[in-house]
C-alpha cells in the first residue's frame, strides 16, 4: 500500500514576468520571523552548464521578501561570493555566503558578505569551509553545520562540525569536549524554535543526530534523528516534521529521548524538489519545488 499523498500549502511562486525577463531564483531562505526571501539573479550570470562556478561573480541581484502583509524587493549589488546560502539578519540586513572558502593564496578569503538595509555591501567575513547548513537566529547569530572537507580541512571555524558566529566572523558557540554524541562528519539541515536552534548532522558511524542549542546558556542536548538524511525539518515542542530528498514527509513525536513516528506521506508536486535544503521556523517547514515555495505545519 503506497503512502498517502501530502498536499502542502503554497506560499509563493516566481512571477511569469520575472521568468520572461531572465531572472532566476538561485538561493532562498526563511527569516527568524517566518518571512520567506528569494534571491533573483539574471541568467546571464550563470556559469557553464554542469560546471563551476554555478553563478559568475560579481553580479547584481534582487532580494524578494514575502510576508503575510505582501512582498517587497531590494536590489543587492555587487555580490562577490557564490550564492549557496542566503540568510536574513536584524535591521533589514542580508547575508549571502558561499559554502566553500579558499586559502590557496595565503589567508582564508572571505566567503560571505553582509548587506545593509540599503542593499550595499557592509562587511565581508569568512565563515569556514564546506558550509552545508546555515541558519540565523533572532539576535543575528549565524549557525552552521559543516561537511567533512571542512571538518577535516584547515579552516579552524569548521573543525568542531557545528559552530555559531556573529556578523563580524567571530565564533560565539562551539560544542565543548564530549558534549556531542559523536564527532560530526556531515551537516544536514538547520531549524529554529523560539530562541533555540536545532542542527541535524551525522557522525562517522551509523545514524544521524539532532542537536538543540539554547543561546541563552547551558549545554546543548542531542537526540537521534528519526530520518537518516533530512533535507529539512521543523520542530514545535515535542512534535516534528521531517522531509527527505525523495519527497517523503515523516511526522514524529518526541517520547522521552526518542522520536516516535506518527505519520508518513509523499509529496506529489509539479517541478523538481529542491533537495539541497528546506527551512524550519517555529513548527513550520518551508521547501521549494520548481519555482514554487510551500509550507507544512508540524
Amino acid at each position: 500500500m503506497s503512502p498517502p499523498v501530502v498536499r502542502p500549502a503554497e506560499v509563493w511562486r516566481l512571477p511569469e514576468e520575472d521568468l520572461r525577463a531572465g531572472r532566476r531564483a538561485v538561493a532562498w531562505t526563511v527569516g527568524p520571523a517566518g518571512e520567506s526571501a528569494v534571491l533573483l539573479v539574471h541568467e546571464k550570470h550563470r556559469g557553464p552548464v554542469d560546471g563551476w562556478p554555478r553563478i559568475r561573480t560579481p553580479f547584481d541581484a534582487e532580494l524578494v521578501t514575502v510576508t503575510a502583509r505582501g512582498e517587497w524587493r531590494l536590489p543587492l549589488a555587487p555580490v562577490t561570493v557564490g550564492p549557496d546560502h542566503l540568510a536574513l539578519l536584524p535591521g533589514g540586513r542580508v547575508l549571502v555566503a558561499s559554502y566553500r572558502s579558499d586559502n590557496a593564496s595565503g589567508p582564508w578569503e572571505p566567503n560571505a558578505v553582509v548587506f545593509g538595509a540599503h542593499g550595499r555591501p557592509a562587511r565581508e567575513l569568512s565563515l569556514g569551509d564546506d558550509v552545508r547548513a546555515l541558519v540565523t537566529d533572532r539576535d543575528g547569530r549565524i549557525w552552521m553545520a559543516f561537511g567533512d572537507e571542512g571538518v577535516y580541512g584547515d579552516h579552524p571555524m569548521a573543525h568542531p562540525g557545528l559552530t555559531a558566529a556573529d556578523t563580524a566572523g567571530r565564533v560565539v558557540w562551539r560544542p565543548g569536549p564530549g558534549e556531542l554524541p559523536g564527532y560530526p562528519l556531515e551537516g544536514l539541515a538547520a531549524a529554529t524554535e523560539g530562541r533555540a536552534v536545532w542542527l541535524a548532522w551525522y557522525p562517522d558511524s551509523s545514524g544521524s543526530h539532532l542537536t538543540r542549542i539554547d543561546p541563552s546558556g547551558g549545554p546543548s542536548s542531542s537526540v537521534k534523528c528519526p530520518v537518516r538524511l533530512p533535507i529539512g525539518f521543523a520542530i514545535s515542542g515535542r512534535r516534528g516534521v521531517f522531509l527527505t530528498g525523495a519527497g517523503e514527509v515523516v511526522r514524529c513525536e518526541l517520547v522521552g529521548k526518542d522520536w516516535r513516528e506518527t505519520g508518513r506521506g509523499r509529496l506529489q508536486l509539479p517541478g523538481g524538489l529542491d533537495r539541497e535544503r528546506a527551512y524550519g521556523r517555529d513548527g513550520v517547514l518551508r521547501f521549494r519545488a520548481g519555482d514554487v515555495w510551500y509550507r507544512l505545519d508540524v
